[in-house]
């Protein structure tokens, strides 16, 4: 007969305690919303009120690489709830419940690593036998993740990131359990999601594809069937349930917006391949300057004990079945940020998923480490009390450092914002403002926009050059008479748009703000608003600010 503990009330109490200090300490990081969320914003807006997936009315464009997370904010943007509040909030749930899975996953990886028979799956997923409380080793993930500056951050970030990692994490429990059971594919329904969520996600989805086809070992984990051609029509048979969200998601693409892959993909490549792929590796690299001991400092020492420390992880983790998924995953992830080159955006969202998966892989190699030598038991621990030390002081630094969050969203307050209640009492509803920054600016003004990024401008993006490096010739711009033209010192085609005969003859200065006005030392990023001379006189009606709500 088997006996199933009930979890103390000491224990339930300590985890609400938990969830609630982790609540609180991801409310302490919203003091600032990255430019790109209010693009999601815009596109949202315009979908709930009947102007289609677009950011410009009339202009079919996907300039964001997440479509699902859009969708799932226009009910609410439909309903009046300001987007900026909301969102954040979404995240931190999400964030929340990638914290609550994160000891049972651990526990799984653990049971699987050990290969011992109370491993093995109960019909229900769990472990058979008892369901025991989590020890300390399972919940050393969760601690440790939720104090890591990069997903304290993107936990109230608003963009993607953390709900894209909440369907990884479900996408491997589900593959694990169904591994162990010899069948389902339930976890392919979570990678199908999350392929209307990033564009990665198919990569992650070949990794979960690779691994069923890989042999197992024996025992209750040995993949279905058995035999190499079984285990590929398994493993074909799983894809195909991912495509029937992918391959509709593609053909709706190709048909709505013409194209088979997002503008942001245009946008950030066409350069020099190897460039982006160097790019890549520095963003990688100054990511793992943050997962070794480096106390939220970046230099090449700590970003070398990182490394190591992911390739000792990996070179532990790839050779046992029973722990390959997630490290399949990860390399997976690396192999997107490296061809994508990364981002420009605080705290390498693109490596969320990666260190949601990888700190339950450092814990449980800790841990077997330690079970092979009792005495190494004291050094692993303090090892991992070193990380979590580095952990909270680096996400300190990151919020309330010199030039941290809290600064940077000050920053966009008094510039990005102020530009655009300038340009929002200034236009009128026929207006084009052309600049780079469109988040804020485009969301609070209500503009049309010129993307010289080409975020949202198709023959932008498709030039030559990489992801603010596009080569194309001042006169794309000028050619569409935009009313306003915001310039920002320090980029190529801005100073490429300043210096043409047109620009000087037709466009007076009319307003600036500089968003690094607050930075030790001061910096010099200035928003600089021009305005077509002809259109000076013009005035626009009195009217409320679209979004009310600050969006800081």
């Amino acid at each position: 007969m088997r006996t199933v503990s009930v979890t103390p009330l000491r224990t339930r109490v300590v985890a609400v305690a938990a969830i609630v200090a982790a609540a609180a300490w991801f409310a302490w990081f919203a003091v600032y919303q990255v430019d790109d969320a209010f693009i999601v914003y815009r596109y949202a807006e315009n979908l709930a009120r009947g102007e289609g997936f677009v950011y410009n009315p009339g202009e079919p464009v996907e300039g964001v690489t997440c479509f699902l997370w859009a969708a799932i904010l226009a009910p609410f943007a439909a309903a009046g709830v300001p987007l900026p509040w909301v969102a954040p909030i979404m995240t931190a749930l999400c964030g929340l419940g990638i914290l609550i899975l994160l000891p049972g996953f651990t526990g799984r990886l653990r049971q699987r690593n050990a290969g011992s028979e109370r491993g093995a799956p109960s019909p229900g997923g769990g472990a058979a036998g008892a369901r025991s409380v989590p020890d300390g080793w399972n919940l050393a993930p969760a601690v440790l993740l939720a104090a890591h500056p990069t997903f304290a951050y993107w936990s109230v970030g608003a963009l993607e990131a953390v709900p894209y990692a909440l369907l990884i994490v479900l996408a491997m429990r589900d593959h694990m359990d169904e591994l162990d059971r010899g069948h389902g594919r339930r976890s392919a329904l979570w990678i199908g999601l999350a392929t209307l969520l990033r564009p990665e996600a198919p990569l992650i989805a070949l990794a979960f594809a690779l691994d069923r086809m890989l042999p197992a070992e024996g025992g209750p984990s040995a993949r279905p069937g058995g035999a190499a051609g079984s285990r590929f029509a398994a493993a074909a048979g799983w894809l195909g349930v991912v495509g029937l969200f992918f391959i509709p998601f593609l053909a709706f693409r190709r048909f709505y917006f013409g194209e088979w892959l997002p503008m942001t993909y245009y946008a950030k490549t066409g350069g020099d391949v190897i460039r982006q792929i160097d790019e890549g590796w520095k963003y990688t690299l100054r990511f793992m300057a943050q997962v070794g001991p480096g106390f939220g400092e970046t230099s090449p020492f700590t970003a070398v004990v990182g490394v190591l420390m992911v390739v000792v992880c990996l070179a532990h983790v790839l050779p046992r079945p029973r722990l390959r998924p997630a490290g399949l995953a990860i390399l997976a992830i690396a192999f997107a940020v490296l061809i994508e080159g990364g981002d420009w955006m605080v705290l390498h969202r693109f490596w969320v998923p990666g260190l949601v998966l990888l700190l339950p892989l450092l814990v449980v190699a800790g841990r077997d480490l330690a079970a092979q030598d009792r005495r190494l038991r004291p050094a692993v621990v303090a090892c991992g009390a070193l990380l979590l030390v580095s952990f909270v002081v680096g996400s300190v630094r990151a919020r309330a450092g010199a030039n941290g969050l809290a600064v940077n969203g000050a920053g966009y307050r008094y510039a990005h914002e102020a530009v655009g209640r300038y340009l929002l009492e200034r236009g009128t509803p026929d207006d084009t403002v052309a600049l780079m920054d469109i988040g804020i600016i485009g969301y609070v003004s209500g503009l049309r926009v010129f993307d010289i990024t080409g975020l949202t401008e198709p023959s932008v993006a498709k030039s030559p050059g990489g992801f603010l490096r596009k080569d194309y010739p001042a006169e794309l711009v000028l050619a569409r008479r935009p009313r306003f033209i915001v310039l920002v010192n320090g980029f190529t085609i801005d100073a490429r748009i300043a210096a043409h005969p047109e620009f000087l003859r037709d466009y007076v200065p009319v307003f600036e703000r500089n968003h690094q006005f607050n930075w030790t030392p001061p910096g010099d990023y200035t928003l600089r608003v021009f305005e077509r001379r002809d259109g000076i006189s013009v005035k626009r009606p009195a009217r409320s600010a679209l979004h009310p709500q600050s969006p800081g």
